[in-house]
């Protein structure tokens, strides 16, 4: 799946970019991470599409908590675990945001809570729009350290295999002027 997003990624760049930050933003951060690393895309824009889109995915989510249990049904979120993530939001709003956000379990249930517990949108856009500004900074910036390491890690092999190839060269050429002596005398 990673290769069908890379290469949607590289086809159609930000035009794409847009639609896989709202379904699935973290991972793609990181991959747009790599991607500016070789030049394929800009830090800057890549950041703004990816925020964007983590926001909106947010807000498609909390409107889904919000209409009630008939869509919410669809998405298998069973009333005991909207019932304690009600509870949970009431007490702890930031954390509950935060924990929805950044834990994977639980965050759809998590942001679908905020919206069925009728949390003021406002605040809750706040706080989403602040988690994701980090979150998708974080991401995109490990995408550009482990870009920056398979770079070094590239050029290191490109010179083992330069170094390979000089010296199996030599043992080629050694092994084959002995050869020469010997069926020469």
């Amino acid at each position: 799946m990673l290769y069908h997003m890379l290469q949607l990624l590289l086809t159609y760049k930000y035009l794409i970019l847009a639609p896989m930050a709202i379904i699935e933003g973290p991972i793609i951060a990181i991959v747009c991470g790599f991607l500016v690393t070789l030049d394929v895309l800009n830090f800057f824009l890549a950041y703004v599409i990816l925020v964007m889109g983590d926001i909106i995915g947010d807000g498609v989510i909390y409107y889904i908590g919000y209409s009630g249990k008939k869509i919410i049904r669809f998405f298998r979120v069973t009333d005991e675990k909207l019932e304690r993530a009600k509870i949970y939001f009431k007490e702890n709003h930031n954390k509950a945001i935060i924990m929805s956000k950044l834990v994977h379990g639980i965050g759809f249930t998590g942001l679908i809570a905020a919206g069925a517990s009728h949390v003021p949108y406002k605040r809750y856009f706040k706080t989403c729009t602040t988690i994701s500004s980090i979150q998708s900074f974080v991401m995109l910036m490990i995408g550009v350290f482990f870009g920056h390491a398979y770079v070094v890690i590239e050029q290191y092999l490109n010179y083992y295999a330069a170094g390979a190839s000089v010296l199996a060269l030599l043992v080629i050429l050694i092994v084959g002027i002995r050869k020469y002596k010997i069926h020469v005398r």
